[in-house]
């Protein structure tokens, strides 16, 4: 099957969460489809087609710039930015964790003009980006409210309506040097930093142009009310979900499964196992390393209270006398991109090139962080956050727990391991559809009927508050 909006082929794996960033909009789009739909129908309930039209037109715009306004504006800014830098434009990510991954720094190194300073590029990147938004927000905030109410006006001509308000001017206040980066890697990399940034401007905006306080009043219930299902709802349901199947809140990704299931079964063959040989040859043993490797004064740490670790590769030449462990913490180097041209690897890589189990194989990591990151994980000029890397990997190891736990007569072989994974998938998607029908119910049904109960219950009319003046005076004729 291909995505429409990626161009992408996905299977039936990735279509349940386990997608690359550009395949996993076409669960979004779903689930705009049916908010827009459901919104529009409970409208027409209540105030027929001049609510109707505006509710659709109104939704289907938010949700084409949600899924496609901020990106496109982007990557319009990245050209003309480009003509400014006079390097290709800013397609690199500015996010870091100081000592693995600084495509920023490789940016200035290897592409930055020499006469542009790191503030200079990173305040012309966040202006970029804070330029995107603001038109997003201007554009469904403050430019299709008065066109839809112009839209209502035109379409009722025969009677009086009083002019439009004019719109105030704007402000916006800059973002200290030293937040620019952190900010603008949000906005850029989050769907959380995507959402919040346009939903800010665009209730905003609407609660602004209301004709009405009970218009007002409305759009903030549906609009601030609809921030937890559109950003959390569907995620919680599916760990409540997963705590309830298997004691843990997270799940392996069908996608990730799908690939860890191939390597295993390769490794298994025609063999059978049984779990303490399997999970000894899967998971390893714990590994402590060689006291002169952790007395190396090469390795440098980042910051907060888990600082991580990292040390480069040429200092570990001397210090690993295993030509085969040398190898693979070559391997491991590899699972990020070079930082200033210069192979490097976290302590827990290198914990992992000593500890010789089919879960630390480097090309297998290489595939799951591959596919988890769209190729993203070691490109010079692109941030991807190594803790959420190995969060993937505990996942894996949690699936071979379970899957341990399942073996009824303690036996692994083949055929454990490929029903073990169907079933996997099954929940997953099982999971995925209940989190995608609660937010969807919600969005396209509850919340609008709450909002319009609100309304009948605080002023005892049900009507439509943005034309409600046309109903009175129609009713005096």
């Amino acid at each position: 099957m291909i995505n429409p909006i990626s161009g992408n082929k996905i299977t039936l794996a990735k279509v349940i969460t386990g997608m690359t960033k550009a395949d996993a909009l076409a669960p979004i789009a779903a689930l705009e489809g049916v908010v827009v739909l459901g919104r529009t129908y409970q409208a027409y309930k209540r105030g027929k087609g001049d609510e109707a039209r505006e509710r659709f037109i109104e939704e289907s715009m938010g949700s084409i710039v949600w899924l496609c306004g901020v990106k496109y504006l982007n990557k319009l800014g990245d050209k003309i930015v480009g003509k400014i830098l006079k390097s290709g434009g800013t397609n690199f990510d500015v996010g870091t964790d100081k000592v693995l991954r600084t495509p920023f720094d490789n940016f200035m190194k290897e592409k930055a003009p020499k006469n542009f300073t790191g503030n200079k590029v990173a305040l012309i990147k966040g202006a970029k980006v804070m330029t995107s938004i603001i038109l997003a927000n201007l554009f469904i905030g403050f430019i299709v409210p008065p066109l839809n109410q112009a839209l209502t006006r035109k379409i009722r001509s025969e009677r009086k309506v009083e002019e439009e308000k004019k719109n105030k001017n704007l402000t916006f206040k800059g973002i200290p040097i030293a937040s620019i980066n952190k900010f603008t890697n949000w906005i850029e990399n989050t769907n959380t930093g995507q959402l919040l940034s346009s939903d800010a401007g665009i209730a905003g905006g609407r609660m602004y142009n209301a004709r009405r306080k009970e218009e007002r009043r409305e759009i903030a219930i549906r609009d601030i009310g609809s921030i937890y299902f559109y950003m959390w709802a569907q995620g919680h349901v599916r760990n409540l979900l997963n705590l309830i199947e298997t004691g843990k809140s997270t799940r392996l990704s069908p996608g990730t499964a799908e690939i860890f299931s191939k390597h295993l079964i390769d490794f298994i063959g025609d063999k059978e196992f049984n779990i303490n040989e399997f999970k000894n040859a899967v998971l390893g043993k714990e590994i402590k390393l060689p006291d002169d490797i952790l007395a190396s004064t090469e390795w440098e740490k980042g910051s907060g209270k888990k600082p991580l670790e990292v040390i480069k590769l040429k200092s570990l030449s001397s210090l690993i006398k295993d030509k085969e462990v040398y190898e693979r913490a070559k391997e491991m180097s590899k699972l990020q991109p070079t930082r200033r041209d210069e192979a490097v690897l976290t302590k827990q890589q290198l914990i992992d090139a000593f500890n010789k189990a089919e879960i630390n194989d480097p090309k297998l990591l290489n595939q799951v962080f591959n596919d988890f990151t769209g190729g993203d994980y070691n490109k010079k000029f692109k941030y991807v956050s190594n803790k959420k890397l190995y969060k993937l990997k505990s996942e894996m190891e949690h699936y071979i727990e379970r899957l341990c736990k399942s073996a009824k007569n303690g036996k692994i072989n083949k055929s454990i391991l490929e029903k073990f994974e169907r079933k996997n998938l099954i929940l997953s998607g099982i999971n995925f559809a209940a989190g995608f029908v609660v937010a969807a119910a919600f969005l396209s049904t509850y919340i609008p009927k709450f909002q319009y109960w609100f309304t009948k219950k605080t002023t005892g009319v049900n009507a439509f508050p943005g034309i409600y003046e046309f109903e009175k005076k129609d009713k005096t004729k």
